[in-house]
C-alpha cells in the first residue's frame, strides 16, 4: 500500500545515515559487542542486545531503534503510522507501518551501521539479580545479525560450527 505524498515528502528530508548533530548528547555504546536476533527474512531489525562481564557483574543492554527521533509527533508520518498501527506480514509481502526508507533503513538496526537507539542498561550479579539500571538515548553499531535458527543451534544444540561462526 502506497504512502501519501505528504508522508513521502517528510521521509525524503530524513538522512540515510546518522548525522554528527544526531550523535550529540547520546551515550556512545558503539564499543559494545551488540547483536540482533530475528527471523532469516526480517528486514526491519528494531531491537538488539549486548552483554559483557567485568568483576563478576554482567552488563546487559537492551536496545530499541529510536523511531521517535525520526517520526515527529502529530506529523503526517506520525498520523499515517497511527492509522496503520503495525506492519502486516503476509506470506508474499509486508505492508509496512513506516516507509521502507525508515523501516528497513535508518530505523533498522542493520549490522555495521551507526544507529540511534533507546537503551536499558542493566547490571546483573552472578546470582541473576538486577542490581542497577539506567535508560538512555544511545548510539549503537550492531556487530552481528543473528537468526533464531542460529541462536537455537548454539543454545539448544551446542552446534560447534555455528558457535565458531559467531565467536
Amino acid at each position: 500500500e502506497e504512502f501519501p505524498d505528504e508522508v513521502m515528502q517528510q521521509v525524503e528530508k530524513i538522512s540515510d545515515d546518522v548525522t554528527d548533530r544526531e550523535r550529540e548528547g547520546r551515550l556512545d555504546l558503539r564499543g559494545l559487542q551488540t547483536v540482533t536476533i530475528d527471523g532469516e527474512d526480517a528486514k526491519d531489525l528494531d531491537d538488539a542486545i549486548s552483554i559483557s562481564k567485568e568483576n563478576g557483574v554482567y552488563t546487559l543492554g537492551v536496545h530499541i531503534a529510536d523511531v521517535s527521533h525520526y517520526v515527529t509527533e502529530n506529523s503526517a508520518l506520525d498520523e499515517e503510522a497511527l492509522k496503520r498501527g503495525t506492519s502486516v506480514y503476509l506470506v508474499d509481502r509486508v505492508i509496512p507501518m513506516l516507509p521502507h526508507k525508515l523501516s528497513n533503513g535508518i530505523c533498522s538496526l542493520n549490522q555495521g551501521e551507526d544507529r540511534l537507539a533507546l537503551s536499558c542498561i542493566m547490571e546483573i550479579d552472578e546470582a541473576g539479580n538486577v542490581t542497577g539500571h539506567r535508560i538512555a538515548e544511545t548510539l549503537i553499531n550492531v556487530d552481528r545479525r543473528m537468526t533464531y535458527t542460529a541462536v537455537n543451534a548454539v543454545v539448544t544444540d551446542r552446534d560447534e560450527a555455528v558457535m565458531e561462526e559467531y565467536r
